[in-house]
């Protein structure tokens, strides 16, 4: 099989090319490989293998999406790659030296497929198209900027007025997010399109998105919101979320879409299923009090232990730590910290993100001391470690997290709580039956793969759905 790393190598030069001045008015921030793969995924699967989809990416950058796409196609649509590259694949990007660097990229991918590249990426303003149901899937990761609130930024007035006269969506929460999502559901075919975008999280449910949800709902429905979490690539650092759309009018109210959808999720879950003991979660990381700057170090000086921060939790895997914390003495010094004996923090068998909108949970190993934006999970008795790692960070659960407890909904910094975390239920091995160790066969190929596989993600949240309802 043709190996297409030296197409995102090419993707890769193109974005560093692209200096930070022209990213921050551009809203410019570029996909990385596993994200593009994973929205290709979702979007193309239901595609039948003899059906070649026309795909656009009205916002397309250095082409990460288009890229996605022929990735996909090379392992699942083998028959798909040729027509793709040959006229069915199109960009549009806004600055031309990027477009330029798109073209670059496609022609570096064609060359690792041994396919004659047609030209695909056009240089053109995607909001100002008048083209209607032209295409039969939307890829996109419009630009993220926002014309209102503390990090508003500029725009042209008559450009502005020209967005609210011609985007619904733009009343509500002026952006070009706002904008590029309902120019895109224009652009999609109403027969049998589907459209994936990289949004905002709070697109699904916080009130000033409801003009876009009402506007997006004219012409389609959404079909699956999966959560990113947060720094789902570099520069955005609130929560990102999947959403993939199916041509045909949805709920025109405006209402939030999660809690919509999930409405009898945690009622049903909670009747049928019990909560880990409560000793199953701490809260014991090091609170550094007023010594910070006496207990931390970047340098592993001798006798520091290395010290884990909540960035350094993704799920299914953890960074290494950065941070090193000295040996306490505040004798006569006014300082003070707070922290358990270090086999304590070893006795942590699962480490959970403490800033999130959901569970984020990998394994602790190896092991290291962590502060207090890190939550501890000591297992249970009765339940295996990967078990409890494939259930935590399935979306499933996230889903039933944020509809439970309001921590979890704060615009700004959503928190995870012990207290909730207690109250979680979890099926146990007799409610899933054999669906349990098929969960944890799945949760240790994610921690095998850092979590970077669409496929294995979605045959997680599957079994996971199937644990809960006993499917």
């Amino acid at each position: 099989m043709a190996d297409l790393t030296p197409a995102w190598q090419e993707h890769e030069r193109v974005a560093r090319s692209v200096p930070q001045v022209m990213r921050g008015t551009l809203g410019a921030y570029f996909t990385p490989r596993e994200v593009a793969l994973r929205v290709a995924t979702e979007v193309l699967q239901r595609f039948p293998h003899g059906t070649v989809p026309v795909i656009l990416d009205p916002a397309c950058g250095a082409g990460a999406l288009l890229l996605g796409a022929l990735e996909y196609s090379m392992k699942e649509r083998p028959s798909w790659v040729a027509p793709l590259l040959g006229g069915k694949l199109h960009g549009w990007e806004i600055e031309r030296g990027i477009a330029e660097g798109a073209r670059h990229v496609l022609q570096a991918a064609g060359k690792c497929l041994g396919a004659r590249v047609a030209s695909l990426v056009s240089c053109r303003d995607g909001l100002l198209s008048d083209e209607r149901e032209s295409y039969d899937v939307i890829l996109g990761n419009p630009p993220w900027k926002s014309f209102s609130g503390r990090q508003a930024q500029e725009i042209d007035p008559m450009l502005r007025a020209l967005y609210a006269k011609k985007f619904g969506a733009f009343a509500g929460w002026p952006a070009t997010h706002t904008a590029f999502a309902e120019q895109s559901a224009r652009l999609m075919k109403r027969q049998g399109g589907r459209m994936g975008l990289l949004l905002p999280h709070q697109v699904a449910d916080l009130e000033g998105y409801a003009p876009l949800r009402r506007a997006l709902a004219q012409l389609v429905s959404v079909e699956r919101i999966i959560d990113l979490g947060e720094n789902a690539f570099a520069g955005v650092t609130e929560p990102c979320g999947l959403f993939v759309f199916a041509a045909g009018k949805g709920d025109v109210s405006g209402q939030p879409w999660e809690a919509r959808a999930d409405v009898g999720l945690t009622i049903k879950a909670s009747m049928r299923h019990q909560p880990l003991p409560p000793e199953s979660f701490g809260d014991i990381g090091v609170h550094t009090g007023n010594a910070a700057e006496l207990l931390l170090t970047d340098k592993a000086e001798p006798g520091a232990l290395p010290v884990r921060e909540g960035k350094d939790v993704r799920p299914f895997a953890l960074d290494m730590p950065r941070l090193f914390m000295r040996r306490p003495d505040f004798q006569g010094t006014g300082h003070y910290a707070r922290m358990a004996q270090p086999q304590r923090y070893a006795a942590a068998r699962i480490l959970l993100r403490q800033t999130a909108n959901r569970p984020i949970a990998a394994r602790h190993h190896p092991f290291a001391l962590f502060r207090n934006s890190v939550l501890a999970c000591f297992g249970a008795p009765d339940h295996d470690d990967d078990y409890l790692i494939g259930v935590l960070n399935s979306e499933y659960v996230a889903r039933l997290y944020r509809n439970s407890f309001r921590d979890a909904r704060q615009r700004a910094f959503p928190q995870i709580k012990i207290e909730a975390l207690r109250a979680l239920p979890v099926p146990s091995r007799r409610a899933a039956r054999s669906v349990y160790d098929e969960i944890i066969k799945i949760s240790q190929a994610l921690q095998a793969k850092k979590g970077a596989d669409p496929a294995l993600l979605n045959a997680l949240e599957a079994a996971v759905t199937r644990a809960y309802f006993g499917e």
